[in-house]
């Protein structure tokens, strides 16, 4: 008796449990966005080099400006999501 109160409980449990890991609505930004977020904070000179930096001085971001140029060829112009997507539909 005890073995089918238990099968049957389990059974049931079943319907309840496998919804109770689904998400009903997504996260609020995709891996795309968060990725090109960092790379325009990185852009900016916002994103300190390391712990000890945050938050960053004028000094130390417009130093990480002129880095992210030389890395990235480029003369210091920080283009936002709007230029990048007014030169991309051109």
């Amino acid at each position: 008796m005890k073995l089918l109160t238990a099968i049957a409980v389990a059974a049931l449990s079943l319907p309840f449990g496998a919804t109770a890991f689904a998400q009903s609505n997504p996260s609020g930004l995709t891996r795309a966005e968060v990725i090109a977020q960092l790379k325009q904070a990185q852009a900016e000179g916002v994103v300190p080099t390391s712990n000890n930096d945050y938050p960053p001085t004028a000094r130390e971001i417009a130093r990480n400006r002129q880095i992210y140029a030389i890395q990235h060829g480029g003369d210091g112009a920080v283009k936002t999501a709007a230029d990048q997507a007014a030169a991309a539909s051109n």
